[in-house]
């Protein structure tokens, strides 16, 4: 056996096993000859990235094997063997003409394998096993031994911190029902036209101009951002909504309503600009450098250009800008309220379809959600909800349920059915409200998923939807542990430096560096995640890795001794993790061993 520690691949003979009773002489021959073949596997061990194993595996045969052949083929199946002797056929390489190319005269064939991750499959071997085939003869075969050329996975990649954390819209039932609702509605760059830009929120506009009330008072506010060509953009995007409004009232409404619109615009100056930058989630001296500009004595245009030569322009540019190209409008009514008790019980009829859903309206079906723990009864109200009323905030909290169930679900058939059907009602939820907030748990959910390319579409959107900073530095974190299991480290890094300086950020900093081999910077991370949160097991572990490539074995003792005593299941995970694999006999990790 070879192994190229270089490469970390393994070359290995593979012995004759003749299975067929009557295979000819070539057959035996060619199968003789396979003995002196090279298998290659790159990375190995295997390693566990996000949702899949992906790897290279080369083999090259002896130079004269398939010479003068051209009666029998050769082929070579590769096989992963998990835990428990579940065995996954991952494909073959064949040996066919115009399939392998010439490597110092031996005929050879590099192809890539993947599969999907699971944790029982950490355990486990990687297994090839040559066939040699009589064409004319299809039953006239025969194989070589089976043989190992990769064990375990490696499943450091995995150690990112994740949140995901969405919850049911907060419940402001009481307060709403005596303040405005609101609207928003954003433009592209210099344009004000709503049949163009507003898409699925006008059918939101469409049913307050339906609402059956004596008076309502609609207030429209335009904005514009500072790079924007003219001085009166936002004002034609609030009267562009007003006349909106305006005709739909004179179509549908049928109760004779009062209607009073006004419009306002948002001042659109440096100030204002400042203000939305310092909510941002750009770190602090990329906020002192812009303020510098903004406040300093210069012309506006010198302003513009310092801001566009700015290390901060190209995130005003993609995340604050949009956010300041809207209109709001906002609608002013009161509506009557039922108690507590009675809401309650009226919502418990509906669950039971002993009773109508429109014996409530929307909010209150949705305060009323509130009221009990029942994952089932909160899903038949918030289903209520959305028919009945249609409005985002039913589908966003009905989606917060299928995700709560999804959590709690351990079948992966059943679990995915349910992220199916949040994802479902999230969408709907953010053609109606596109706000920072829906499209962070949409594009969270199609994480939990497993749809990254999807999901990462949306995180950027949900971004560039602006919001609060505590808000936005959570979009940044998540984007950035997505980035990272999709092995875009470069792109985690970024992310990392716009999502504040909490422990997930600073965790996942750390094994980006690791990654990178960038074991120092890994280590300084890791060391910042504990003074965060003293004590944390996965931080200890980390740096036990780090310790472990590094050589460091005080390291691994003391590290892997601590994340042990915290919490005991690191110690079965050390045993087989093959990063420690070169330490097992070692002084360090049997007193890392003891609690």
């Amino acid at each position: 056996m070879k192994h190229n520690k270089k490469n970390a691949a393994l070359f290995l003979p593979l012995a004759v096993v003749m299975l067929t009773a009557n295979t000819g002489c070539t057959l035996q021959r060619m199968v003789k000859q396979a003995q002196k073949q090279e298998i290659e596997v790159t990375p190995n061990p295997l390693v566990a990235n996000g949702e899949e194993v992906v790897f290279e595996l080369k083999a090259t045969l002896p130079e004269k094997m398939l010479k003068n052949n051209q009666d029998y083929r050769y082929k070579i199946d590769v096989v992963y063997e998990a835990a428990g002797q579940q065995r996954e056929h991952l494909g073959a390489l064949n040996f066919d003409i115009g399939n392998y190319l010439y490597e110092n005269r031996r005929p050879t064939i590099t192809q890539e394998f993947a599969f999907p991750y699971a944790p029982h499959k950490n355990k486990g071997r990687l297994l090839v096993q040559g066939t040699a085939i009589d064409k004319r003869k299809r039953d006239r075969v025969a194989y070589t031994r089976e043989e190992q050329v990769a064990t375990g996975l490696n499943t450091t990649a995995l150690l990112m911190v994740r949140s995901n954390d969405y919850t049911y819209v907060p419940d402001n039932y009481k307060t709403m029902a005596e303040g405005p609702a609101s609207i928003m509605f954003y433009f592209d760059e210099n344009q004000f036209a709503t049949k163009n830009y507003l898409g699925e929120n006008l059918p939101l506009l469409d049913q307050y101009a339906m609402d059956t009330v004596k008076q309502q008072t609609i207030k429209v506010i335009g904005s514009q951002a500072p790079n924007e060509k003219g001085t009166d953009l936002a004002q034609k995007r609030a009267k562009a909504l007003a006349d909106y409004y305006r005709s739909k009232v004179s179509l549908l409404d049928y109760s004779g309503k009062k209607v009073e619109i006004s419009t306002e615009t948002e001042p659109t100056d440096w100030a204002t600009l400042l203000e939305r930058v310092n909510k941002s989630a750009l770190p602090k001296a990329q906020k002192q450098e812009i303020a510098t500009i903004l406040q300093g004595t210069g012309s506006d245009k010198q302003k513009a250009d310092a801001l566009q030569q700015s290390a901060a322009f190209d995130y005003v540019r993609k995340y604050i800008y949009p956010t300041m190209r809207f209109a709001r409008v906002e609608v002013d009514y009161n509506r009557a309220r039922k108690s507590d008790y009675e809401l309650y019980l009226l919502a418990r009829r509906i669950a039971d379809e002993s009773a109508s859903a429109d014996v409530l309206t929307a909010d209150e079906l949705q305060y009323a959600a509130t009221l009990t723990p029942l994952l089932a009864e909160r899903r038949k109200l918030y289903e209520a909800a959305v028919k009945t009323t249609d409005k985002w905030p039913a589908y966003y909290n009905l989606g917060v349920v299928y995700t709560e169930m999804a959590r709690k679900e351990y079948r992966t058939k059943a679990r995915e059915a349910l992220l199916d059907k949040a994802i479902h009602n999230l969408n709907f939820a953010g053609f109606r409200n596109p706000t920072a907030e829906v499209n962070y748990a949409l594009a969270s959910a199609y994480h939990l998923r497993g749809e990254r390319e999807k999901a990462l579409q949306i995180y950027d959107y949900a971004i560039k939807m602006g919001g609060e900073q505590e808000l936005l530095h959570r979009i940044f974190t998540d984007k950035a542990a997505l980035e990272m299991e999709m092995g875009l480290y470069d792109e985690a890094i970024r992310s990392l430096t716009y999502s504040g300086d909490d422990y997930q950020t600073n965790m996942n900093l750390g094994l980006s560096y690791l990654l990178k081999e960038n074991y120092e910077g890994a280590r300084d991370y890791y060391e910042k995640a504990l003074e965060l949160k003293q004590d944390d097991p996965l931080a200890h572990y980390s740096l036990a890795i780090v310790g472990a490539r590094q050589q460091n074995e005080g390291m691994v003792r003391i590290h892997l001794r601590r994340a042990i005593q915290k919490d005991r299941s690191y110690m079965e995970r050390a045993f087989d993790d093959p990063e420690f694999a070169a330490y097992h006999g070692k002084q360090a990790f049997r007193e890392a061993m003891i609690r």
